[in-house]
């Protein structure tokens, strides 16, 4: 995990975000290190609040011991991640802007894949070797059982 975001991920992450909006998130349990994930606005993404915004979750990647298991909270590794990931992009955004989140995976990433699908995420469309994946905030709110954020200028 550590040297995938050390190789790839951040560098991935940096080229294609807009300046100063890239975020790294450590998921633990206890004093070991589970978990990580990066995601950025996409470059050319609305900038008025109200608007239409895009967020790439760049990389997302739990510690192999932990890969299908759960934390000592009970919550599974993965799906504790992505509320971490989900929750960190809802105090970014005011209620009134529609904020798409995607990711890209590569289809022989199936524990991702399900773990995107069961999340309410869905296949909108294919980069390359991987398939985009796509869910609107809101949605991802309702899945993981994350309240939306006040209405805040945030980071606009």
């Amino acid at each position: 995990m550590q040297t995938y975001f050390q190789d790839s991920a951040l560098t991935e992450a940096q080229a294609g975000a807009l300046p100063y909006d890239q975020r790294l998130l450590l998921l633990r349990d206890a004093e070991d290190l589970v978990g990580a994930a990066a995601h950025y606005s996409e470059a050319g993404s609305g900038n008025d609040s109200g608007g239409l915004f895009e967020r790439r979750l760049a990389a997302y990647a739990t510690a192999s011991h932990v890969q299908g298991g759960t934390l000592s909270t009970g919550e599974y590794a993965s799906k504790a991640l992505l509320r971490a990931v989900v929750s960190d992009i809802t105090s970014r955004y005011s209620p009134q802007d529609t904020v798409i989140i995607t990711a890209l995976v590569l289809a022989m990433n199936k524990p991702s894949r399900r773990c995107l699908e069961r999340c309410g995420w869905s296949i909108a469309g294919q980069q390359g070797p991987h398939l985009v994946y796509a869910n609107s905030l809101q949605a991802a709110q309702e899945a993981l059982g994350i309240a939306p954020s006040s209405d805040i200028d945030a980071f606009h």
